[in-house]
């Protein structure tokens, strides 16, 4: 069980770092050291086979996230319905073709007639999540030292206005209890 602990820990440790469950649409990927560490843990956990309970192998694809981080392919297909239909959310990930990861989102009337398809590469991605998650919290924090240049200011302004933009229509997503809210979008 003390080896199971230094598996736990050491992807704990990998996921608390910023890779936690989906924060954006793709999975995260690993450097060569994390993918490593990552490799090493599941041939640990799996030699042999049913070394682990059914429980233990659940605890440890939910303490570790390694359902998606570290993993070689990945897709997810999420749906959800509106009045005018539905829409179809996909993700694809596969480690050795880092071109392909892609997020597309498809909206279909009831008959399933596609009414409009978008699609979003990593470089579109992780450019939107940096600007609307990191660099607008980091000129805000710099806005309120009173260190901003008028050129973040107005960067902040614009990032803002995508914040307003999303909060006038979706409601923030629910906090999990006890845990930091996701949600970096400021409060109206």
């Amino acid at each position: 069980m003390n080896r199971l602990h230094i598996v736990f820990g050491s992807l704990m440790g990998l996921a608390l770092a910023g890779c936690g469950p989906l924060q954006a649409p793709l999975p995260a990927r690993l450097d060569d050291g994390q993918q490593k560490a990552v490799n090493e843990s599941w041939e640990q956990t799996l030699s042999p086979v049913d070394r682990f309970s059914k429980q233990s192998l659940l605890d440890f694809l939910l303490l570790t996230n390694t359902y998606q981080f570290g993993v070689d392919k990945l897709e997810f297909r999420s749906e959800k319905s509106f009045s005018g239909g539905v829409v179809v959310m996909e993700v694809r990930f596969d480690r050795s073709s880092p071109e392909r990861d892609l997020f597309t989102v498809t909206v279909q009337d009831r008959p399933g007639k596609v009414l409009r398809q978008e699609r979003y590469g990593r470089e579109q991605i992780e450019r939107s999540y940096s600007e609307l998650h990191i660099e607008a919290g980091v000129i805000r924090h710099k806005r309120d030292q009173g260190i901003a240049s008028p050129e973040e200011l107005r960067k902040l302004e614009a990032y803002e206005a995508r914040h307003a933009l999303v909060n006038s229509v979706l409601p923030a997503p629910p906090e999990d209890k006890g845990k930091k809210p996701h949600d970096q979008r400021p409060k109206k």
